[in-house]
């Protein structure tokens, strides 16, 4: 259901004969009673049909909305609301052009109200006109902060222009100005995370980003992973193990997304090497018997991202030096399994001791140990 936003109406009490008034149930949002009242439009007052079509709007049927506030408007309602949710649902139905004649006409009417400059500013950035939409945000930023959403927008746009450290000033700025109810605050935040790991590479500044994005959602896991691996690369192995923690509890309630649970791994960890870069994938599910993997590391080429190499941890057995897990790799080209004579001997597996494995490999520092051919499948 869309979000109510921080508009006041001014409005008059009209009772019916069948029940609640209107008004009652605008009030208590009860928007699938109001709707049934569309065969008594003739009987109601210009306020009772624009609260008949915001009910339509709230339950996303933008035609019957717009439709009721055409009869508002008809009736004689020409304040900002009216022409505000109209060019909103008339945005929704794909009719920009018209759309943007509404909005201006609700800026007419109340010029200083944030939230409906927002609007214009929305509409150009959906248009593609971000030069246009960025000159509007800026306007709205100067009006009385009571709806904080063009602060997010302005950032955002510099960010998408590639200018990340004028872009994550002002979503620092955002954060503070964006209301926390409004959804462009968690948006914030989840920008904020990702600059400060990619662009300032402050791995604690992202962390705490993801971990408030988290707080306010604790069951979005798509964040997880990225708050790990900002706690990996501050070397914070601790908070970045109970995280992980918390997304194997998540993985037995069967609560992760589906892909997630079908390849039952999650990137704990990613770092360069000579150019090209490494992911480490950590395994939601125990090791159980020989061959089990633990870990899976991947080394990506430099220019088409793809996969070039596999290394494994996988649990072994009777082992006469009580290695419990070996480093192997998985050969694409020749479906050869390798094994290294490098392992531990304890199911924690130390994540500084598995990169040093993985670049001991990659820089010819040491050979395998033992091989065999995969079946090709």
């Amino acid at each position: 259901m869309r979000k109510l936003t921080l508009i006041t109406l001014t409005i008059w009490f009209y009772s019916f004969s069948y029940g609640q008034t209107v008004t009652e149930l605008y009030s208590n949002k009860n928007y699938q009673e109001l709707v049934k009242l569309e065969n008594k439009a003739d009987k109601l007052t210009q306020d009772e049909l624009y609260m008949v079509g915001f009910a339509f709007y709230q339950l996303e049927n933008d035609s019957k909305a717009i439709e009721f506030y055409d009869k508002a408007i008809a009736k004689g309602l020409d304040d900002g609301s009216v022409h505000f949710y109209k060019g909103l649902s008339l945005r929704y139905v794909k009719k920009e052009e018209e759309a943007m004649k509404e909005i201006e006409i609700a800026i007419q009417r109340e010029p200083t109200n944030q939230e409906f400059l927002n609007e214009k500013g929305v509409i150009y950035y959906n248009q593609n006109q971000l030069d246009k939409a960025l000159a509007v945000f800026e306007q709205a930023k100067k009006l009385p902060n009571t709806y904080g959403e063009p602060f997010y927008w302005v950032a955002q746009i510099y960010h998408e222009k590639e200018d990340f450290s004028k872009a994550l000033t002002l979503f620092y700025e955002a954060e503070k100005n964006i209301p926390k109810t409004n959804s462009h605050y968690l948006k914030t935040l989840q920008s904020i995370g990702q600059l400060e790991y990619t662009f300032t590479k402050d791995y604690l500044k992202s962390a705490k980003a993801y971990a408030q994005v988290i707080k306010l959602n604790p069951k979005d896991y798509v964040y997880y992973p990225k708050l790990i691996k900002a706690y990996n690369a501050e070397k914070e192995y601790v908070k970045a193990d109970s995280i992980f923690g918390l997304m194997k509890v998540a993985y037995n309630n069967k609560e992760l997304p589906k892909e997630d649970m079908e390849f039952k791994t999650e990137a704990i960890d990613e770092f360069e090497w000579n150019g090209q870069k490494i992911i480490i994938y950590k395994y939601l599910i125990d090791t159980q018997v020989s061959l089990d993997i633990s870990y899976k590391v991947y080394l990506l080429s430099e220019t088409e991202n793809k996969i070039k190499r596999t290394f494994m941890v996988e649990k072994t057995s009777q082992n006469p030096d009580g290695v419990r897990h070996l480093l192997c790799e998985k050969d694409k080209k020749t479906f050869t399994h390798i094994t290294y004579p490098y392992g531990w001997k304890t199911d924690a597996i130390p994540l500084d001791d598995l990169k040093k494995a993985v670049l001991l490999v990659l820089e010819g520092k040491m050979e395998p140990g033992a091989s065999f051919r995969y079946d090709k499948k």
